[in-house]
């Protein structure tokens, strides 16, 4: 994410729990190093991340598409994230609990809370 932009975006999830704050930056950091993927926090009154894959098309013109949407919902105490993951996907990496989202046009196709015991 852009430093300023980042900035924001943890002053945002400041009352968020050490390691929800931890969960995210993590995130960041995995994706940062990707020339691939771009991190952002476009929303600037919602706590939100959201990663997008960035390619070139066949005509060389850049292209990007969200393929994942995370926010913290401090009411929940958890991870809210919309992703394009499948479930399959999702127990790979131990998180359970992925469903279909109840908009029918909403993009990514899965959504998922993580609570405590998986941002840990």
């Amino acid at each position: 994410m852009e430093q300023s932009a980042c900035n924001l975006y943890y002053a945002r999830i400041g009352a968020a729990p050490l390691a929800a704050r931890g969960f995210f930056e993590s995130v960041e950091e995995h994706f940062r190093l990707r020339n691939d993927v771009d991190v952002r926090s476009t929303h600037p009154n919602v706590e939100d991340m959201r990663l997008r894959a960035v390619w070139k098309a066949d005509a060389g013109k850049p292209r990007e598409q969200v393929f994942a949407k995370m926010t913290w919902q401090p009411k929940n105490l958890a991870v809210f994230a919309r992703t394009k993951l499948t479930p399959e996907e999702f127990t790979c990496f131990d998180f359970e609990g992925a469903e279909k989202p109840k908009a029918d046009k909403e993009p990514r196709n899965r959504e998922i809370h993580l609570f405590e015991g998986d941002w840990r």
